[in-house]
């Protein structure tokens, strides 16, 4: 039997220092986000045409995740204060450590996680109607398998 489809209600982005191979233990929460990108990963296609073929032929090359995951945050001070904690971290970290980013989802037993290089933050955009927000292109280094969720520490908390 299907089960029912999720919404995006209660998702948490949580960032971590770990290494290339081993994920962060523990995560810590950036509140106000609205968006988390998703992350394609593609083929590259080889042409594998032989000379005196009338019709190309191509086999599967490296896989690519495109190297940027896009998050979007509302813009307030408390938000400010968050991603420079995180950027603190990142920037203190050792030389075999990295940042991790996740979006943990309170129904799913497994969580997706990003190794990335994250964005600064960038002017927002302006304009009548909108919300505050900022749209931060971080660099993805690598795209893990998903792993056991755990619920990013909200900030404030202990942890």
């Amino acid at each position: 039997m299907a089960e029912q489809a999720l919404s995006t209600i209660g998702v948490t982005f949580g960032w971590g220092i770990g290494t290339l191979t081993t994920p962060p233990t523990s995560w810590k929460e950036i509140e106000e986000c609205i968006s988390i990108g998703g992350v394609e990963v593609t083929k590259d296609k080889l042409d594998a045409t032989p000379l005196k073929s009338k019709r190309k032929k191509y086999t599967g090359g490296h896989e690519d995740t495109g190297g940027e995951l896009q998050t979007v945050f509302n813009n307030t001070d408390t938000f400010d204060k968050q991603w420079e904690e995180m950027l603190e971290a990142y920037e203190g970290r050792t030389a075999t450590q990295c940042m991790w980013f996740c979006s943990y989802h309170p129904k799913k037993a497994k969580m997706n996680v990003y190794i990335v290089e994250p964005g600064s933050l960038p002017a927002p955009e302006y304009a009548v109607g909108n919300v505050l927000q900022y749209t931060i292109n971080n660099t993805l280094i690598d795209l893990p398998d998903r792993i056991t969720a755990v619920e990013p520490t909200a900030p404030g908390a202990g942890g």
